[in-house]
């Protein structure tokens, strides 16, 4: 019987050091659903996007070929981002400025590469998205670059086309032109192209259309960024605790501190930093201590987006900058899918970030709050020809031709419940800003209704 008894208190015992065990390891291994918090977490807060940078973000949205006369682009939008990557090797040396009384003639070669950006870019970055010396010191701008092919061309090689009336245009030369010749003969080879036509508009600006709208479409499924979240909220205040929330006369849910406010639209949001208080002359003496504007908007811009991790990409969508402008110290950053712009309506601002800055600050910050996950086939989109597009603008009461300033091939966004449609359109900026070309022309080839997006 004692036996008996000792043997029940060793099982006992064993039982108990076995349970202790097992709860330390639970308490070891437990996480409570809740968020860490700690003194610097607003410098530690991220969305679980992704970092960028300049190189990836400032590139060409289209790259022409001239070849004796005529002009093409590729049939894969998507090829040119490797063949922008391939020319940023070519090693470009002997940078000039090109005197007042010469002018950049395209066609003074038979061949020739045209990139295009969608809005002036600093002369300074030409060294971060290409590969150069160091003779590149002038202070301008370019929007345009020509790549001459010519071996017997000993000069003026490459040219960063200014387009502002009052700025110089600067050149370059590129090493080992031969090889650059060869390139250029291989892409016919590599590469499907798509014939393009010259298109003169507004303000004696040119754009390049493809005669055929070779886009196709997508669903995507999609994920929402939780703003109730802690992580979220420690972005944009330092002390989340401390935040008032209310809503605005439209329904939408407002975030309020001392230093400043979120606006919460849908899955888009605004945020506004209340303490920036320079004059704009002020602030212009700072820009003129510290170098070159447009270079600290785009790089501040970038550090500061990916100080959240702010970057929501994958799955072939993209940010590329899409506007730089200097007067409203304004950045914006346009969603890109395999390789075509990404529009949509003003005041949902699905496809777009944007920074404006005060007092050498971040004071607005716009941008979308989901993030596109899964791409799977929708119908095709039957659009007009680069032909048929012309004809029709010159023709319709919609826009008025003179007031065109831009035209792209793109996609516009159509939100649903369960997942987000891309639809090919074409899309004309006029001084109003974007506009979807839809509705008179045909509901169902061109996409929908029609809807006016504003300058987003």
């Amino acid at each position: 019987m004692k036996l008996d008894f000792e043997l029940v208190k060793t099982v006992l015992l064993v039982l108990l050091v076995s349970l202790s065990l097992l709860l330390t390891l639970g308490i070891w291994n437990y996480q409570g659903d809740y968020e860490s918090s700690s003194d610097n977490a607003a410098a530690d807060a991220e969305l679980n996007g992704a970092d960028e940078t300049k190189k990836n973000l400032v590139q060409p949205s289209q790259i022409v070929i001239h070849d004796n006369g005529s002009l093409s682009g590729f049939s894969e939008k998507q090829d040119e981002i490797e063949v922008f990557r391939d020319i940023s090797e070519w090693a470009l040396y002997n940078f000039e400025m090109i005197p007042e009384d010469e002018d950049v003639d395209i066609h003074e070669t038979a061949h020739s590469i045209e990139l295009i950006f969608p809005t002036s870019i600093p002369s300074s970055i030409i060294s971060e998205i290409f590969t150069t010396d160091d003779s590149m010191v002038y202070d301008s701008k370019f929007k345009r670059v020509y790549v001459f092919i010519d071996e017997n061309k000993s000069s003026q090689q490459i040219v960063f086309e200014n387009s502002d009336q009052d700025g110089f245009d600067i050149r370059a030369s590129v090493q080992n032109m031969s090889q650059v010749v060869e390139y250029f003969d291989r892409l016919q080879l590599t590469y499907d192209f798509n014939s393009y036509r010259n298109v003169e508009l507004a303000n004696d600006s040119k754009v390049y259309i493809p005669e055929e709208a070779n886009i196709i479409g997508e669903n995507f499924r999609y994920e929402t960024i939780n703003p109730d979240n802690t992580n979220f909220r420690t972005i944009f205040f330092p002390k989340p605790s401390s935040i008032a929330v209310s809503r605005n006369s439209e329904g939408n849910q407002i975030f309020r501190a001392y230093q400043g406010e979120v606006l919460l639209n849908g899955y888009a949001m605004e945020y506004t930093n209340f303490y920036t208080s320079e004059s704009q002359q002020e602030q212009n003496s700072s820009f003129e201590r510290t170098g070159n504007q447009g270079n600290f908007l785009i790089s501040s811009s970038i550090e500061y987006i990916n100080s959240h991790n702010g970057w929501l990409i994958g799955q072939g969508i993209q940010y590329r900058l899409y506007n730089l402008n200097e007067i409203s110290n304004k950045v914006d950053y346009r969603m890109i899918y395999q390789n075509y712009p990404v529009f949509s309506k003003e005041n949902e601002g699905l496809s777009s970030m944007s920074v404006i800055y005060k007092n050498m600050t971040e004071y607005q910050y716009v941008r979308p709050l989901m993030q596109l996950t899964y791409p799977y086939d929708r119908g095709p989109t039957d659009l007009m020809s680069g032909t048929e597009l012309i004809e029709y603008l010159h023709t319709t009461d919609r826009f008025s031709f003179n007031q065109i300033t831009d035209i792209q091939l793109g996609y516009r966004i159509q939100k649903h419940a369960q997942y987000i449609d891309l639809i090919p359109t074409w899309c004309v900026e006029t001084y109003a800003g974007w506009d979807y070309v839809t509705g008179d022309v045909n509901d169902v080839t061109q996409g929908g209704e029609t809807n006016a997006m504003g300058s987003n």
